[in-house]
């Protein structure tokens, strides 16, 4: 009966596993099998026309004339090492400008941040009835791009970040998991808790249908036209981020496609970015 549950679970968590693989570097307790893993090439365009920043001492959401808008080619890896431990990277090139011509600031381009990191699997979900936990860290090694403009593609630095992660798959249909954990760089820019909220619904033999909630806060307290504001402190300004998104993951044997919209819905010292972004995936070593 252990095996029968077993070997059911993981042909749904090997579905689920594929839906997590995202665009941006969340942790998850879907781990590939020891000797396997997955490659995946995404691709985002994002575009904004308004901003969060400070207008007459108030934090405010107003239009941004010049307009910003960012593609950004991602690749992306994972890798099982043992069965409860999986290493992941990611690394992309990317390109921001104004929307507005002529444009008030330069056009930017460059390497984006490179991200490494391995993930402990301490509970597993298919051995037990309680759910699946894991722990990550990770590792930040900033790319090259120029930093103080609006249209810069990161903040420039290096860091670390360790967060927990919890998830479950229900009656083999509905996985839910949640990521908390902070977020740490060099060159005074400011400390960050983040928070990851999932859900994938297995809507067919191939279709995972996944929704995320993603939330970034802050510990600065640099405003965009705050006190003492330049462009030169672009870097180091306090930006927060709740940003939903939707998507699907189609996988057929060792490939799979997927496609998902994002949408910032609040922010400080942020853009109001729109997204979608297209991702394929090749699964190896299963």
């Amino acid at each position: 009966m252990r095996f029968g549950k077993r070997h059911c679970s993981s042909l749904v968590l090997a579905l689920v596993a594929c839906s997590a693989t995202g665009v941006y570097a969340n942790g998850t307790v879907w781990l590939p099998a020891p000797g396997a893993g997955s490659i995946t090439a995404s691709y985002v365009s994002q575009s904004a026309d308004d901003f969060w920043h400070i207008v007459d001492g108030q934090m405010a959401h107003t239009p941004f004339p010049p307009g910003l808008e960012q593609t950004t080619t991602f690749i992306s890896g994972t890798y099982g090492l043992a069965d409860a431990w999986a290493v992941d990277g990611q690394v992309g090139m990317s390109e921001a400008s104004n929307k507005a011509n002529p444009a008030p600031h330069p056009t930017l381009d460059g390497r984006t941040d490179l991200g490494l990191g391995i993930t402990w699997r301490f509970a597993d979900e298919v051995l037990s009835d309680g759910p699946s936990m894991a722990v990550r860290f990770g590792l930040i090694l900033a790319g090259d791009y120029e930093t103080y403009w609006p249209t810069a593609i990161g903040e420039g630095a290096d860091g670390v970040e360790l967060s927990g992660i919890i998830g479950k798959v229900f009656a083999d249909r509905l996985a839910l998991s949640a990521e908390v954990g902070t977020r740490n760089r060099t060159s005074d820019v400011p400390q960050e808790t983040f928070m990851n909220f999932d859900a994938h619904l297995i809507a067919g033999r191939h279709l995972v249908l996944s929704a995320n909630y993603h939330i970034q806060d802050s510990a600065g307290d640099q405003d965009i036209h705050g006190p003492g504001f330049t462009r030169f402190v672009l870097p180091f300004v306090a930006e927060d981020v709740n940003r939903f998104s939707l998507g699907g993951t189609l996988s057929f044997d060792r490939f799979s496609v997927g496609l998902r919209f994002f949408d910032v819905v609040d922010g400080r010292n942020t853009a109001d970015f729109d997204a979608v972004s297209g991702t394929f995936t090749y699964n190896f070593g299963r």
